[in-house]
């Protein structure tokens, strides 16, 4: 399957990981725009300047009838997808596209109303937020399929075998993070540092247990990047998100339902090495089996074929 892979290019997205995943069973030629330092600033990712890359097809005007014409003579592509990258970008003449057109969609749960107008431009759409499909398929968008983050286990497994932290959070911070790290920190040992790509691997690593806490409810890259480090998950219940359509609580990882629960839990399981160990290495066997890009790969190509007849 030839694939034309248009997103902005931001080394620390879902759709770096898609592609590199791609690139092993499909012909895959990229298009988009490369974030600014200026974004990056305001993103606070300037961390990652060096690993930014431009594309193989730069955008310029958005005009999809200019971005055929830069095609390689005899290559086509079976399928046009636009992955969701947080930086969204216009795109005319989409009917110069022969072929099929999808879009991945990652945050709708919290950018609904702008992700359902532009799914409206598509023939089928994945959505990362497993509520999301319900949400979009009530307006209207009839070809919705749920597939949610992955790992990459070359990048995101284990990195240390020496556990340097009770407790370890990498990520983005907002009030309701800051409060209960700081909490927990009043406790354990409990170590934050908004890091990327091999550095937030080995903090998850190096940490005994790696602490989540879901935006609005979303199944995030997290849970499954935390999962292959080898390190004890413990995260809120975030219902309905799918969690448990894929992980056991008290198997592959811990869910806590309460911030008196979440110290508790982390407590009990500093206490108790072996339990917490064996949680991890189950953890880490589900999602390095079950639950990388390559995985998520596959399902998107098998619904994919089903529209190709």
């Amino acid at each position: 399957m030839n694939i034309l892979l248009s997103y902005a290019s931001i080394p620390v997205t879902t759709a770096v990981y898609l592609e590199k995943a791609m690139r092993r069973s499909c012909g895959v030629i990229t298009h988009g725009p490369t974030i600014s330092r200026e974004i990056l600033e305001q993103w606070d990712l300037l961390a990652v300047e060096k690993k930014v890359k431009n594309l193989q097809i730069p955008f310029l005007n958005g005009d999809m009838e200019d971005v055929l014409d830069q095609l390689p003579v005899g290559w086509g592509p079976d399928l046009f997808l636009y992955v969701d990258t947080g930086l969204f970008y216009p795109l005319k003449n989409m009917r110069a596209l022969n072929c099929l057109k999808a879009c991945y969609l990652i945050d709708s749960h919290v950018a609904f109303d702008l992700h359902l107008k532009f799914a409206e431009n598509y023939d089928i759409v994945f959505a990362a937020h497993k509520p999301a499909v319900e949400m979009f398929k009530e307006k209207g968008i009839k070809n919705v399929f749920w597939i949610p983050p992955a790992c990459d286990p070359t990048l995101h497994e284990k990195k240390a075998g020496e556990k340097k932290y009770d407790v370890g959070f990498v990520g983005s911070s907002n009030p309701e993070r800051v409060h209960l790290l700081n909490e927990l920190g009043q406790r354990f040992n409990t170590y934050y540092e908004r890091c990327f790509l091999e550095r937030m691997a080995e903090v998850l690593s190096q940490s005994k247990i790696v602490f989540n806490k879901s935006i609005e409810g979303g199944l995030n890259m997290r849970v499954f990047e935390a999962l292959a480090s080898g390190s004890m998950l413990l995260t809120n219940e975030a219902d309905g998100s799918g969690l448990q359509d894929f992980f056991q609580d008290r198997k592959h990882l811990v869910i806590y339902r309460n911030e008196n629960e979440l110290f508790e839990l982390a407590d009990y399981y500093l206490r108790n090495d072996n339990e917490r160990e064996e949680i991890a290495f189950e953890g880490m066997s589900k999602a390095l089996s079950e639950h990388t890009y390559s995985n998520r790969v596959k399902d998107m190509v098998k619904i994919i074929s089903t529209f190709m007849g």
